[in-house]
């Protein structure tokens, strides 16, 4: 008795595969719940709790940070004032309040005048200041030049050039290759063309239309005109034409996978946008809500394979794995698994958030114990360095007085 080996029945391999994926998924929908309620109940009733216990010290904090901002850019000034003018901190000190007199004294231009002073003292001193290797801040007034613009854009680089030239060079760049190539094909004419348009593409610098030209060309046309051409240029053209070729290459390579990455996207667009959310429970719409903003961020990074993945994650969890094949079906049980351990680790720290399980919380001393003592981790510092700007004021103060007197 002879059997077709090519007819399987795979109906326990594909049963396997259902059970598994089907735990998994459950596995998977408790971990979502978890995370959903960390994110929607936890922590915003954590917040609440954390903004409402803690308010004085968080007002206290904000009017700290407040302060140590003034201090600090009081002292930049003072120590720039003091070091271009070669005079005491207690001199600068003077100077400084003496512009601040006639700053509360003066008119809107004289007032505009000391705001551009003190401006650009600031800015001058931060500079100056900057640690060596960190970029010097820069001023973004004037507009960045695209250089690729200047050359390759207009009839600059054509200008010497007779007008057929450069309609032929524009003509040349607006066609495809196929085109290109039944106009080189031309008897006699067609050489003629190519070596032309070639120089001009020399001349301009278009690496892109020498690539192009050289593709299309007849094999013959390259063999004669290189023949008279010295080696350093010949080196240096096949050079080009090789750059230029793994180029295109790579952007054919980019066009297809933005093309799958775009076809995916129309699936699931189909499946989970809200416009198409309607008629369907409550819990289907959370459900295709959350899967639709994986998607959007994948998209947005032109994630194929994250696609691909949300795409066989909601095969799996609607129940539409039967039309596939056992091996996809096995693919989509990997994707199961990497997204239960995914989960698993986003969970894992989340717990460590003092926000995780807060709802269900019966006591919060221990929570307000570690709060403390992050405010004190966060403010303490702070308020040390402010103590210390403002002792150095009432110094300076105390000698602008001795001094008057």
């Amino acid at each position: 008795m002879h059997h077709d080996v090519s007819v399987t029945d795979d109906k326990n391999i594909r049963k396997d595969l259902f059970f598994a994926s089907s735990n998994l998924l459950k596995k998977i929908r408790q971990l979502e719940k978890d995370h959903t309620d960390f994110l929607l109940w936890d922590q915003i009733l954590y917040q609440d709790w954390y903004n409402l216990t803690f308010r004085n010290e968080l007002q206290a904090g904000e009017l700290l940070e407040k302060r140590h901002k003034v201090l600090t850019t009081f002292q930049v000034h003072l120590k720039y004032v003091a070091n271009t003018s070669d005079v005491p901190l207690e001199r600068a000190y003077c100077m400084l309040k003496e512009e601040e007199s006639q700053y509360q004294a003066g008119d809107d231009v004289w007032k505009f005048v000391i705001d551009k002073l003190r401006k650009n003292r600031f800015d001058t001193a931060t500079r100056s200041s900057a640690l060596p290797g960190e970029p010097a801040p820069v001023d973004d007034d004037e507009p960045a030049i695209n250089f690729a613009e200047i050359f390759f854009k207009d009839d600059s680089a054509l200008s010497g050039l007779r007008r057929r030239a450069r309609s032929v060079y524009h003509y040349l760049n607006d066609i495809d290759d196929g085109m290109m190539a039944r106009h080189l094909s031309v008897p006699m004419a067609g050489y003629q063309l190519f070596k032309e348009t070639f120089q001009i593409a020399m001349k301009c610098g278009d690496w892109k239309l020498l690539g192009r030209l050289w593709k299309a060309a007849d094999p013959a046309y390259q063999q004669r005109y290189l023949r008279n051409m010295p080696v350093h240029l010949k080196d240096f053209l096949q050079q080009i034409i090789a750059e230029n070729a793994s180029q295109e290459a790579l952007e054919k390579e980019q066009a297809e996978a933005e093309s799958l990455v775009r076809t995916t996207y129309r699936k699931l667009a189909r499946l989970l946008h809200p416009d198409k959310q309607i008629g369907v429970s409550k819990e289907h719409q959370e459900w295709a809500s959350i899967k639709w903003q994986r998607v959007q961020a994948a998209y947005k990074s032109q994630d194929h394979d994250a696609l691909k993945r949300i795409e066989l994650l909601c095969m799996a969890e609607l129940g539409q794995l039967n039309d596939l094949t056992t091996d996809e079906i096995y693919q989509s049980s990997l994707v199961l698994n990497e997204e239960y351990e995914s989960l698993k680790k986003n969970l894992k720290t989340c717990r460590k958030h003092p926000a995780w399980k807060f709802s269900g919380r019966r006591s919060y001393e221990t929570l307000k114990k570690q709060a403390r003592i992050d405010l004190e981790k966060r403010f303490g510092p702070l308020e040390a360095e402010v103590h210390m700007l403002e002792n150095l004021l009432k110094m300076l103060s105390a000698a602008e007085m001795q001094a008057v007197h």
